[in-house]
């Protein structure tokens, strides 16, 4: 017969404690992190990847909850993440990655990424193809929340070769302009339950067909004429100078 060794009844209290423990502390066990009340960032770029539209989603881990955590953000189905990490706030090239899980959230799916770093986390994604006809760009931008957040702001990003930009919603005020002469309209804040959908729809032309930066207004014209009469009321003025001396 085989002899069994047995385990001090403390030693194996012991080591229990310790696996139990550990299983708490470890991020890949732990629950998501519940986002409600913090806002959600989402900036839809048309063009960001050629004949696509790219989007990037940015959540806030609330300050009282400790570090490493688990969060979830909404994606949509057919959605390719191409990165997903934490935002330091410094270069880009700073930014830490973190894989991304795709998981079933409330109406879609959503990606669970865990933080170590720092309480900004963020994923890029290339969404649905754009549409172009007449040299009218369109993107057509459906997003499905299927994790349950504070609110969140839509903004759209358009090239520095839009011409007249057409959005809905409508963008509240003017838009940023960023150093690559790119234009950032923000819509209002949506308030949005689990489950919830909502779409924005961008369309554009080239600069110079029908207004915006190229209105084609002859500007060109206008100045040379100006500059004829203003010439030809300053001959009249001098040659009635000189009657006046003679």
């Amino acid at each position: 017969m085989r002899a069994v060794r047995r385990v001090p009844v403390a030693l194996a209290y012991a080591f229990a404690f310790t696996v139990i423990a550990f299983a708490l502390a470890s991020p890949a066990g732990a629950q998501p992190v519940s986002l409600e009340g913090t806002p959600l960032e989402v900036q839809i770029w048309p063009g960001g990847e050629m004949g696509y539209t790219v989007f990037i989603v940015t959540g806030h881990i609330p300050e009282d909850v400790a570090l490493p955590a688990t969060v979830r953000l909404p994606v949509f189905e057919g959605a390719e993440v191409v990165w997903s990490g934490e935002i330091l706030g410094g270069p880009v090239a700073d930014d830490p990655e973190r894989a991304a899980t795709r998981v079933e959230g409330t109406g879609g799916p959503a990606l669970e990424i865990t933080a170590e770093a720092t309480r900004t986390v963020q994923y890029e994604a290339i969404g649905a193809p754009l549409s172009v006809l007449d040299n009218l760009t369109t993107s057509v931008f459906e997003w499905v929340q299927s994790v349950e957040t504070g609110d969140v702001t839509f903004s759209v990003r358009v090239p520095a070769s839009a011409g007249t930009v057409t959005i809905d919603p409508l963008p509240v005020g003017d838009p940023r302009v960023n150093q690559d002469g790119e234009k950032l309209y923000t819509l209002r804040p949506a308030v949005l339950a689990p489950g919830d959908t909502f779409t924005v729809t961008t369309a554009y032309g080239p600069q110079g067909a029908g207004g915006g930066s190229g209105s084609g207004f002859p500007v060109l014209p206008v100045l040379l004429g100006l500059l004829a009469l203003a010439v030809a009321a300053l001959v009249i003025v001098l040659l009635q100078s000189r009657h006046a001396a003679v």
